[in-house]
């Protein structure tokens, strides 16, 4: 009970200063996508996007499994659609994680100290991977939170029904934290020998959810008419995946006589030319990972003839296996980019934490406790590194000529935009051709500044060599970069 209090406490701190912090972060692509939908809905235009990549023929459509804007659209209903209302609940989600982490440990039987606790709390708050992945806009951490959660279920093993609830809920979050829950398994099935039996009916249990969550996914898709592009896009996370869809989709689209050109051109799009070994060792040279790892294993080892009588010993050799593997298999099987780096952290931020508590050498605690102090200093650091929101938001609110008008815009303005605007279009993402031909206004930031902007200036080009449009520049914000054109018809 005082562990939970002092958590939250603690947690609640952190939470203050990151929300200071992301007041100053200039919205991004990832994250325009994934608010832009939820936005929508709670204005009352169902569920659409002006922000979401076009697949073969269809209309934009928000092409992820739709969990993440189920909650954002409850969310931003309680709490209003404010860009740290937004933003907010991503550091909801990473308290939740924090709180499952100790669940974990409880069911697991470990004594908890304040001390360790505290450690937990930093290195999750202010890790700077883990501080980019919270801060980003991203679906990703809930995905881990119900990960985390999972676990803890199948740990305790009090309600097999919560196991495949939680399960449908992860394929409904994310494709690769499923992915992750499997790799976690067939680990645990190898090291863990003494528990195969229990992890076999575990895994039963996690397959049947997920296999109800992919059809429940797959059923919104149907009816919202983008199942074939939703299954694309989910072939897209996967590299491996990519290749063997590059041989397959032509010939089960002959099988159905479905014309797959423009799934392949998408897929060829996405297929990343660099080389997996490069992919693979990307995270191995992070700092914090490094320094953690390290960490966990000088410690493990100098204590490892008094583990070896404990049942924490097993577990420990699982921890690291996950932490050192976890990388090189989502590679094989999909990706691993640095908003799913959340599956090596916080498996190591355990194994700290249990180190912290079994040992009893103060040259130990004072590694952990030092390395841990070290690696928060740094993330908050690097969080100063941030630009400057506020002239973007007190430009835009100069603009009242954009209220209820047609604007194409960068993504840097969405939040200021779906105050104003009727409709917003983000033309990094959204295919021009769907534009309506009634625009009334055009932003721009300079070139380069943000994803997207060679798209805006190449509509703003074409405007302006029309026979009968043009362009008239009407504000502009030297500090914040930004133009507004208004779009006129000549005669």
């Amino acid at each position: 009970m005082k562990q939970g209090l002092f958590y939250c406490c603690l947690s609640f701190m952190m939470m203050g200063l990151a929300i200071s912090r992301l007041t100053y972060l200039m919205p991004w692509v990832d994250e325009v996508m994934f608010m832009d939908t939820p936005m929508h809905y709670v204005k009352g235009m169902g569920w659409t996007t002006f922000a979401w990549y076009s697949v073969a023929r269809q209309d934009p459509f928000l092409l992820y499994p739709p969990l993440y804007s189920m909650v954002l659209v409850l969310w931003m209903n309680v709490f209003e659609t404010t860009l740290i209302a937004c933003r907010s609940l991503n550091l909801i989600i990473t308290m939740s994680i924090g709180w499952g982490l100790l669940r974990i440990c409880r069911y697991l039987g470990l004594k908890m100290s304040l001390m360790q606790v505290g450690i937990l709390v930093m290195l999750l708050w202010c890790t700077d991977d883990m501080m980019y992945m919270y801060s980003n806009g991203r679906p990703d951490l809930l995905g881990a939170a119900i990960l985390v959660f999972t676990i803890s279920e199948m740990i305790s093993q009090r309600n097999k029904w919560s196991i495949i609830f939680l399960s449908v809920l992860l394929l409904a979050s994310g494709i690769q934290a499923v992915v992750c829950l499997y790799i976690l398994l067939l680990l645990a099935y190898l090291i863990l020998t003494d528990h195969r039996e229990r992890i076999k009916k575990i895994a039963v249990l996690s397959v049947l959810g997920t296999l109800l969550g992919f059809l429940l996914v797959c059923t919104f898709m149907a009816c919202h008419s983008h199942l074939i592009a939703f299954v694309v896009n989910m072939l897209s996370y996967s590299n491996t995946l990519m290749t063997l869809a590059m041989i397959s989709l032509p010939v089960v689209g002959d099988y159905l006589g479905i014309d797959t050109a423009l799934y392949l051109e998408k897929i060829a799009n996405n297929t990343t030319d660099v080389p997996i070994y490069s992919r693979i060792f990307t995270i191995y040279t992070h700092p914090a990972y490094v320094s953690l790892l390290v960490v966990a294993l000088f410690v493990f080892l100098s204590e490892r003839t008094n583990l070896k009588g404990t049942s924490l010993y097993v577990m420990m050799k699982f921890l690291f296996v996950c932490v050192v593997l976890i990388p090189l298999l989502m590679n094989i099987v999909g990706r691993f980019p640095p908003y799913y780096y959340w599956m090596v952290y916080l498996p190591v931020f355990l194994l700290v934490f249990i180190l912290a508590g079994f040992t009893k050498s103060r040259r130990n605690h004072f590694i952990i406790v030092l390395v841990s102090l070290l690696l928060v200093i740094r993330g908050l650091i690097c969080s100063t590194q941030h630009q400057d929101y506020s002239e973007t938001e007190m430009f835009m609110a100069q603009c009242s000529m954009l209220r209820d008008k047609n604007v194409v815009a960068p993504f840097s303005v969405f939040y200021e935009m779906e105050k104003l605007s009727r409709y917003t279009y983000y033309l990094g993402v959204y295919p021009p051709r769907y534009l309506p031909k009634d625009i009334d206004y055009v932003i721009l930031s300079p070139k380069g500044s943000e994803y997207g902007t060679n798209q805006l200036y190449d509509f703003y080009e074409c405007i302006n060599k029309s026979d009968s449009l043009q362009t008239v520049m009407v504000a502009e914000s030297k500090t914040a970069g930004l133009k507004v054109y208004k779009v006129i018809k000549t005669l």
